[in-house]
């Protein structure tokens, strides 16, 4: 992984097999935590970043149509001779026998030939045929790792989602025949936590933004997620922005995701925060009715408020606060250094 130029901060990492093993040795926390940390692979799924969650609501991917049904014989021309009144009278025979139900069994790999997908997936199974809205009649879910299902003979279509990543197949079922079917899920998984110098940043102080090149596009693949927040992706190559506060504390990194890998990467922020006061005194207590102005050294504005800034996250290096009240303007400068959190009083002269 490699930070990107022109950004306070840095980022590392490790990456584990996905799902423990029987021989693996746990991994050493990040730091101190509070509590035990949730398993890998809880029953957890990002619903807020999963565009499928809703899949009763939106289109299944577009599949290979099947083949046309055959179409019933034309009625007979008029003139045509008239059925015979035997020919007419239905022949008495045993009664029709219902067909017996199948067994389906489905699994899910991280690749051709791979390792299997040991929780987290959501399974739902259609008939293969669409009504007159285009919509497929949903036949049975599970969220179990292996479902089996007990199903009539005939076609149907399996879906599989796993976090962000999404996968159909066409699947046959036929009479006195049990199937077993497998769904490739090209996944990862990552949990990013950040850091502001040594100390770990407060929870929800920090948000990130993955993003990937799509057929030459740049294409958001989640945002707004969460320090400490286990995401299961599509495997491949990310660019990781990293959001501390609402300024300029800004991390930026690459990050490879591989098929059944899981990815723990740890976002270090140059970075402090800062509480800006309109004092008449040293010490003094800070004026109401203020409004601010934070400038880097070139002009170029940070951050505006009317009213008091006093949880304002920076990026280490040099600031101007402006200060605005009763008509008059007041400024001071100052410096930010990482982990060194402060407060900057702008005096009444």
């Amino acid at each position: 992984m490699k930070t990107a130029p022109g950004f306070s901060g840095t980022i590392t990492g490790r990456m584990n097999l996905i799902g423990p093993s029987e021989t693996a040795t746990a991994a050493p926390p990040l730091s101190a935590p509070t509590a035990v940390p949730a398993p890998i692979f809880s029953p957890q799924r990002l619903d807020t970043h999963n565009p499928a969650a809703a899949l009763p609501d939106i289109k299944l991917p577009i599949l290979a149509p099947r083949a046309p049904a055959p179409k019933p014989p034309a009625p007979a021309a008029p003139g045509s001779a008239t059925p015979t009144r035997a020919a007419l009278t239905p022949a008495v025979g045993p009664a029709p026998i219902a067909p017996v139900k199948q067994r389906l069994t489905l699994s899910a790999l991280f690749a051709e030939a791979g390792a299997r997908v040991p929780n987290g997936v959501k399974w739902r199974l259609f008939t293969d045929q669409a009504d007159s809205n285009g919509e497929h009649m949903l036949v049975a879910e599970s969220d179990d790792a292996a479902p089996r299902f007990e199903v009539d003979p005939g076609s149907y279509i399996v879906h599989a989602v796993y976090g962000l990543v999404s996968a159909a197949k066409f699947v046959e079922i036929k009479a006195g025949q049990p199937t077993d079917q497998s769904v490739v899920l090209a996944a990862g998984a990552v949990r990013l936590t950040a850091f502001a110098g040594a100390e770990q940043a407060p929870p929800g102080a920090v948000t990130f933004k993955l993003t990937r090149e799509v057929d030459g596009m740049t294409r958001t693949a989640a945002e707004n997620v969460k320090a400490g927040e286990l995401l299961r992706l599509p495997a491949g190559r990310y660019h990781v922005t990293s959001l501390f506060g609402d300024a300029n504390a800004t991390v930026e990194a690459d990050l490879d995701i591989a098929a059944g890998k899981f990815v723990e990467a740890q976002v270090h922020h140059k970075a402090s925060k800062i509480a800006l006061k309109l004092v008449e005194q040293p010490g003094g207590p800070g004026l109401k009715d203020t409004s601010w102005t934070v400038l880097t050294p070139g002009g170029d504005v940070i951050r505006e408020s009317i009213g008091p800034l006093d949880g304002l996250v920076l990026s280490e290096g040099e600031y101007t606060a402006i200060a605005r009240r009763d008509g008059q303007i007041y400024q001071q400068s100052f410096s930010v250094k990482a982990g060194a959190n402060a407060d900057v009083e702008v005096r009444i002269r």
